[in-house]
C-alpha cells in the first residue's frame, strides 16, 4: 500500500464538522449576525484566520482578526483535544497504510492547536510525516495553488497524491491540480454528494470497507 496520501481532518478523518461549524458560526451568533445555510460550506475550506477576515469584511465585526481567531480557538480546542473521535474504520485504514510504507500527510483548515491535539488524542499523530494547517501557507483550499505547493513540499508530482476531503470546493481545486481525489461522505445531502462526484475519482462512503 505504498504511495502518497493526503487527508483533510474535519469531516474526513474525524467526526468534527458539527463542532467546527458551531465553533466558528457561534461567533456570528454571539454578535447577533444573520447568515444563510451556505455559510458553513463557505468557511470550511478557509481556516480560522481567513474565516475571521471574512467575518470582518462581510459582516462588519469589529474585533481584530487575532481576537476573533482566539475566540474560535477557545470555543474548540478542548473538544478537539478530548472529545472528537476518528470516524469508523479510519484508525485501521491509516494503520494499514502506515505499516505498508505509505507516506501520510494531513492538510486541514483547522489550526495546529486543534489538529495536533486531536490526532494525538486518537493515537495516530506519529503516523503522519507532516501535518499541515492552511495557516502554514499564505493560501487556503479555495485556491488551486495550495495543492501545487503541497505537492512541491512533498517532492512529488500532483498526480501522485491520493487526496481525501469531504468539501466540494477543496475537491474541485485538488482535482484541478491533478490530484487523485476521494470524495468522503460526511452526512451530506444527496445533492451535495452528487455535486462532489465529478471532482472525485473515487467516493468513500465509509472507511470500514475501503
Amino acid at each position: 500500500m505504498q504511495g502518497i496520501y493526503v487527508f483533510d481532518l474535519d469531516g474526513t478523518l474525524v467526526d468534527s464538522m458539527p463542532y467546527f461549524t458551531r465553533g466558528l458560526l457561534g461567533i456570528l451568533d454571539e454578535e447577533g449576525v444573520s447568515y444563510g445555510e451556505e455559510m458553513a460550506s463557505i468557511i470550511t475550506p478557509l481556516g480560522y484566520t481567513k474565516s475571521a477576515i471574512y467575518f470582518r469584511e462581510h459582516f462588519g465585526l469589529t474585533d481584530s482578526t487575532e481576537a476573533l481567531v482566539k475566540r474560535m480557538q477557545d470555543r474548540l480546542v478542548g473538544d478537539y483535544a478530548n472529545n472528537i473521535s476518528l470516524k469508523p474504520g479510519v484508525y485501521d485504514y491509516l494503520r494499514r497504510l502506515h505499516e505498508g510504507g505509505a507516506r501520510l500527510f494531513v492538510l486541514t483548515a483547522s489550526p495546529h492547536c486543534a489538529t495536533d491535539a486531536c490526532l494525538s488524542h486518537n493515537g495516530v499523530f506519529e503516523w503522519f510525516e507532516t501535518v499541515w494547517s492552511v495557516e502554514d501557507f499564505s493560501l487556503d483550499k479555495t485556491d488551486t495553488r495550495l495543492f501545487f505547493e503541497v505537492a512541491r513540499r512533498i517532492g512529488c508530482a500532483p498526480a501522485e497524491v491520493h487526496y481525501f476531503d469531504d468539501n466540494l470546493t477543496a475537491l474541485q481545486n485538488a482535482h484541478a491540480a491533478g490530484y487523485h481525489t476521494y470524495g468522503v461522505y460526511d452526512g451530506q445531502s444527496d445533492e451535495l454528494l452528487a455535486a462532489m462526484k465529478p471532482y472525485s475519482d473515487e467516493t468513500v462512503m465509509t472507511f470500514l470497507n475501503i
